[in-house]
């Protein structure tokens, strides 16, 4: 079977999600063991220009991902979905509780930057259906 080009995985989030998030067994030995320990995996999304940095220790993301959470206002229920582009350069699609994609209404805006009065909004309503 042949390896996908930017494969994915995804993560529900659980309590304490906050600390840090698992990479799957599968998903790490065939696509992350032997790449360089100390290289942070970089994390981008639709709802920010900003990349993230991420530390992975051992299978899990750590230092920098609580910021990523909050940043994507990601609560317990959520599921995240990370597509690996190469180069330990991720693209992260979150969902709602609804399944749905989340929609960030002011994309390019994250909360560090914004005023409290241009806070960035989201909803759980958004969903792709297939034709």
């Amino acid at each position: 079977m042949e390896t996908p080009r930017e494969p994915h995985f995804f993560k529900p989030l659980l309590p304490g999600f906050h600390s840090g998030v698992a990479i799957p067994l599968d998903f790490y030995s065939k696509h992350i063991q032997g790449a360089e320990i100390n290289k942070p995996w970089k994390l981008r999304s639709d709802a920010s220009d900003q990349i993230w940095e991420v530390i992975r220790e051992g299978r899990t993301l750590t230092k920098g991902w609580k910021e990523f959470t909050e940043a994507h206002d990601l609560r317990i229920g959520d599921i995240v979905i990370f597509k690996h582009e190469g180069d330990m350069v991720f693209h992260v699609t979150p969902f709602g509780p609804s399944c749905c994609e989340i929609q960030y209404t002011h994309p390019h805006i994250v909360k560090e930057e914004a005023d409290a009065d241009d806070a960035p909004t989201f909803s759980y309503d958004y969903c792709f259906l297939a034709e």
